[in-house]
């Protein structure tokens, strides 16, 4: 028998505490799975990259309010059902309606009553998130003038949507991973500790992105490189470290390269690794160039995964793989080896690291 679909629910908040509650009372409940956003940027970059099918927002924000992010989503032409958590005072309540909010809600001093009162809600506008898609759905259907087709595949049977649940069930555990590791990294003051929390994270988003494309897939098998790299990019190039602004990575896979998910996933890892490593040590801080990730055909039966850096200061000299101490080339070694890769670094054209793996057609 399915389980109801969870309720996919982006919560933008710059307190840890809220997030604490948030995770305790409605993350655990199973209906529920909760992405936290620590600013109104980061917000807008997770809407634009995954779906969601409510916002929570806190009104009193970091430089801002929730009312002025509710305009800026409004003027983009987002409809997401949007919730506004702040004090019951008369002029935020009219402030946030009459600007777009759908819910206001009071949080109170009673911390339990507050969060049952936010799971009713939240589950309200899901409804309306549905009625809505379910209404332009309709038009859709309406305004098409092509009857329609049933695909040559059928309809998904029962197998097949049950595979599809276990990987968007994967994929929001892993989300949740994913937010209490950055729960975590903005709540230390180790930049240190920092950095190894945000590099776990870029791990663990890397295998999410996968199982979030097998579930919207209709190909349950395979994951096609030119979709899937250039997301991890995306996401890798919105955390830039301070001083790479202008440090640009690029994304150039073959579109008929697609690799099942025993292969896709080590190689996500390794191309998080050596992206992560080039901002690291490749580039002095305010230099620019490119990073440059590719997956091609090679020989036949074979392809090839390259990484190059160029305009950086990185030299092949820097980079021992045989007994590199950095968790990163470790790393790459050990993935490299479990998809029977092989491994080359030169500098013909900047500092490339190569890796030929065996692949099928």
């Amino acid at each position: 028998m399915m389980t109801k679909r969870s309720i996919l629910v982006l919560y933008v908040v710059d307190d840890l505490r809220a997030c604490e509650g948030a995770y305790h009372f409605l993350q655990k409940s199973g209906e529920m799975s909760i992405d936290f956003a620590f600013s109104t940027e980061e917000a807008t970059e997770m809407l634009y990259n995954n779906e969601y099918h409510v916002v929570v927002c806190e009104y009193h924000l970091k430089g801002t309010d929730g009312v002025s992010f509710l305009d800026d989503l409004r003027s983009q032409g987002e409809r997401i059902p949007f919730i506004i958590v702040g004090d019951d005072t008369e002029g935020v309540i009219i402030e946030a309606i009459n600007r777009g909010a759908d819910f206001f809600l009071n949080r109170g001093e009673n911390r339990f009553k507050f969060y049952v009162e936010l799971s009713l809600t939240i589950k309200r506008a899901a409804r309306k998130y549905d009625a809505s898609a379910r209404q332009q759905q309709e038009e859709g259907l309406r305004r098409s003038r092509i009857p329609a087709v049933q695909s040559l595949r059928g309809a998904p049977d029962e197998k097949d949507i049950l595979i599809q649940e276990v990987h968007h069930r994967v994929k929001n555990n892993l989300q949740l991973i994913s937010s209490i590791l950055k729960m975590h990294s903005y709540r230390t003051t180790d930049p240190e500790t920092r950095e190894i929390l945000e590099d776990c994270r870029n791990r663990i988003t890397s295998m999410a992105l996968i199982h979030e494309y097998l579930y919207r897939s209709d190909n349950l098998v395979t994951i096609r490189m030119a979709e899937y790299v250039p997301r991890l990019v995306q996401n890798l190039s919105s955390q830039k470290p301070y001083g790479m602004e202008h440090v640009e990575i690029i994304a150039r896979c073959d579109p008929g390269i697609s690799l099942d998910i025993d292969t896709c996933i080590p190689c996500g890892i390794i191309i998080n690794e050596l992206i992560t490593n080039a901002l690291k040590y490749g580039f002095a801080r305010g230099e620019s160039g490119e990073v440059v990730v590719s997956i091609d055909p090679y020989r036949r039966g074979l392809a090839r995964l390259r990484v190059s850096e160029s305009g950086g200061s990185a030299k092949k000299s820097s980079v021992d793989m045989e007994n590199g101490e950095t968790l990163g080339m470790q790393l790459v070694k050990n993935l490299t080896a479990q998809i029977d890769g092989k491994l080359t670094i030169s500098e013909e054209d900047g500092l490339t690291f190569s890796i030929v793996f065996p692949y099928t057609e």
